[in-house]
């Protein structure tokens, strides 16, 4: 026996790792390729046009200054009015606006009467990317107009600073963060890492369920089932919808009864949304498992796809502050959508009326899915079958129609 030379193994090594184009690509073209899609993806460097609904109880010169002011910045887009405080939480509850400005009545007057009457904004924390850059900007246009105004008093008054502030006072601000007040990461980045992994789990073993049959060639069983092959993906796919559906319940359970993550919505609008969830990975883990020649191809694509999914999905970056391109990739994947309707359930406790276009979203995903899975699977069927020996062809029984 030869002995066994470091030289020799590494250059064996170097030839099947150079032969493998898919493991090549991973390994030198997978990190240029996020580092320019991240910084594409964030190349807007903050978020705008949040949308902005108000509550004007002055409707003086002054409120309209204020609301003006808001819709003057790029951070802010003003949608609209409403008739009290209480539409407004509505509004921002559920997700139609993303800040609420709540002036009172009779503003002006009473600040130049030296009451401490504050402009209030409310904001959703549910997602803290939009909650941090509210804040900071909101205080900053309140400080901006409360200097304009105090300037301008001066310049009609011709009085000193000390004579101005006693008629128009600093406005005075107030801010309310919804949902998350403390900017707890806790409310925040667990349910983003639990859905990816409920994702990338369920989308790894679906995947790797008909390629197994390639690799130890045996797809040629299925040869009964070419002109059927919804009972290929009923037998295939409903043991990792069980499977995913468990995982949901009891991940979902030990973040809530472990970790105290807040559960503020019922049970069943998250199971349903949970079922429209594992059916689209259902659907689009079907078309790689068909697509993919073995094991190992399976999985080296579904690692270029599992980090850009989160990302896209709209839950570490706004989808709004997104180039168009990549925005419309996000709203194409299951994980956007999933995503939103549990932020909506668990920290807003918002029920069926907020998710249902979430719920129909995940559906038509995977009715794509499956429906490009039963399409193309006669003309995959034979290229893989082709590709057995008889010998192993023959190894199992033919399933039964």
């Amino acid at each position: 026996m030869s002995r066994l030379s470091v030289w020799h193994v590494f250059l064996e090594e170097w030839r099947q790792m150079v032969r493998d184009r898919k493991l090549l690509v991973i390994l030198l073209l997978t990190p240029i390729l996020y580092s320019v899609l991240f910084g594409f993806l964030y190349s807007h460097e903050r978020i705008t046009e949040m949308a902005v609904v108000v509550y004007d109880g002055d409707n003086s010169q002054l409120s309209r200054q204020i609301i003006q002011a808001f819709d003057a910045t790029d951070t802010f887009a003003v949608k609209g009015q409403v008739w009290n405080e209480e539409e407004v939480t509505l509004e921002v509850q559920s997700g139609e606006a993303k800040v609420g400005i709540v002036i009172p009545d009779n503003f002006a007057a009473r600040l130049k009467h030296g009451e401490n009457v504050p402009v209030l904004t409310l904001i959703d924390g549910s997602n803290m990317m939009y909650s941090n850059s509210a804040s900071r900007i909101a205080n900053q246009v309140i400080s901006s107009v409360s200097a304009g105004a105090s300037l301008q008093t001066l310049e009609q008054k011709g009085m000193n600073s000390d004579q101005a502030s006693s008629v128009l006072s600093t406005i005075p601000f107030r801010s309310r963060v919804l949902f998350n007040p403390v900017y707890n990461y806790k409310l925040f980045m667990p349910l983003g890492v639990i859905a990816a992994a409920l994702q990338q789990c369920l989308l790894l073993g679906i995947a790797l369920s008909c390629t197994r049959d390639k690799e130890q060639g045996t797809w040629a069983r299925f040869a009964a089932w070419r002109l059927t092959p919804w009972r290929l993906a009923i037998a295939k796919l409903l043991p990792y919808f069980l499977a995913g559906m468990f995982n949901v319940v009891t991940t979902f359970g030990i973040s809530c009864i472990a970790f105290h993550i807040p559960f503020h919505g019922a049970v069943l609008p998250l199971i349903v949304v949970s079922i429209a969830f594992n059916f689209a990975l259902c659907g689009l883990g079907f078309v790689f498992s068909l697509f993919s020649k073995s094991r190992l191809d399976a999985t080296q694509t579904l690692m270029l796809i599992a980090v850009p999914s989160f990302m896209l999905s709209g839950y570490t970056w706004p989808l709004e502050a997104m180039p168009a391109p990549l925005r419309m990739i996000g709203e194409c994947l299951p994980l956007t959508y999933f995503l939103e309707a549990v932020r909506n359930i668990t920290l807003k406790g918002l029920g069926w009326t907020h998710v249902w276009h979430d719920v129909m979203a995940l559906g038509v995903i995977g009715m794509v899915g499956l429906l490009l899975s039963f399409l193309l699977y006669p003309f995959v069927f034979r290229q893989h079958a082709a590709e057995e020996t008889p010998s192993e062809a023959g190894a199992e029984l033919p399933v039964k129609g």
